[in-house]
């Protein structure tokens, strides 16, 4: 490990980068020169990923390094400016007054480079390659992996990367190249269009309902338990719609997990919002909402740069259509023997 003496001032005008001018110069080696002193672009970029996520562990994963490297990458940055830019603390890393007067300059370094990236991806015309798609956990396992498989069997050089999260993946970055969200997207350079609708309902296990009773949705189903998000999620419109029609009950299990939700509704737990496509064919009641059916948009994204890289046109093709095709899967007619019940009366 690097020692050093007292904490020297960073001037973050002594950061000059030099890109490659065009798309057609990308193979050029990107300079980053501190002082005179000539740095790796690797490690200021390791260095912004462990600003942003506070720990090794997670800022390797985003940069899918092993933790060790982004460790050793940070300890040469430092040896090399001779300041340190982050802190180790009980809670993770921390700027340093030196981090906090480069990190703006390094985060326009960061701009740069990804702008150089998309113009080098948008000229590629090859099938071949990789392209990453972001969305929800059960979305991506149930509907758009089977969807995908067409697409696999024509084309066989493309390589898809599934990443399944909650959190929104940035496209601006390069995180992902297409994403699936059920909002719409708050990144000014993506382009986004509504590619479907999911239907929410309400459901419940037989064997809670004959242990229970049906509920009094209009009350706020007293005496009743339920499944929900945990409360980071709070405000998303199914949570939102849970907490209301169950209000005078209590909750039974929180979960950021709609495969855990679907589990715990068939093992008894309580009441459960749940997209229709997945309690689909389940041993599950759905119990008809006083509003009806809680519906939200799909919407497909992909930055502006690269939507009409070939590889990348193909799969959102291939999304669009597909999701169209499946509308009914998506949102499924309701079953007469879920409407006959007393539910909300």
């Amino acid at each position: 490990m690097a020692r050093f003496g007292a904490a020297r001032s960073v001037d973050p005008d002594r950061l000059a980068v030099d890109w490659p001018s065009s798309p057609a110069d990308s193979a050029k080696t990107c300079r980053v020169i501190f002082g005179g002193t000539m740095l790796e672009w690797d490690d200021l970029r390791s260095f912004l990923a462990i600003a942003r996520h506070g720990n090794l562990s997670a800022a390797a994963r985003a940069l899918k390094v092993t933790q060790t490297t982004m460790g050793r990458r940070l300890e040469g940055l430092h040896a090399k400016v001779g300041a340190r830019l982050l802190q180790r603390t009980p809670t993770g890393f921390v700027l340093t007054p030196a981090g906090e007067r480069v990190l703006a300059s390094v985060e326009r370094m960061e701009a740069e480079a990804l702008f150089v990236e998309r113009a080098v991806t948008g000229e590629d015309a090859k099938i071949a390659g990789q392209v990453r798609i972001t969305t929800v956990e059960s979305f991506g396992a149930r509907i758009l992996t089977p969807l995908l498989k067409p697409l696999l069997d024509r084309q066989p050089e493309l390589e898809i990367e599934l990443i399944t999260d909650t959190r929104s993946l940035s496209l601006s970055r390069r995180e992902a190249d297409v994403a699936l969200r059920l909002a719409e997207f708050e990144q000014h350079e993506a382009v986004v269009r509504r590619v479907g609708d999911m239907a929410f309902g309400l459901y419940a296990s037989p064997g809670y309902l004959e242990a229970r009773g049906q509920p009094d949705l209009a009350a706020g189903s007293p005496g009743h338990a339920s499944v929900t998000l945990q409360e980071d999620l709070a405000l998303l419109p199914e949570a939102r719609t849970l907490a209301q029609v169950a209000r005078e009950g209590h909750v039974a299990l929180r979960a950021n997990s709609r495969e855990a939700q679907l589990q715990a509704a068939l093992a008894g737990f309580g009441l459960t919002l749940l997209p229709c496509y997945l309690a689909l064919e389940q041993n599950l009641i759905e119990l008809p909402l006083p509003e009806g059916r809680l519906m939200r948009g799909i919407w497909l994204g992909v930055h502006r740069d690269t939507r009409h890289t070939p590889r990348i046109r193909l799969v959102l093709d291939q999304l669009g259509q597909g999701l169209r095709e499946r509308a009914e899967v998506l949102n499924p007619p309701t079953a007469p023997a879920t409407q006959s019940g007393p539910a909300g009366t």
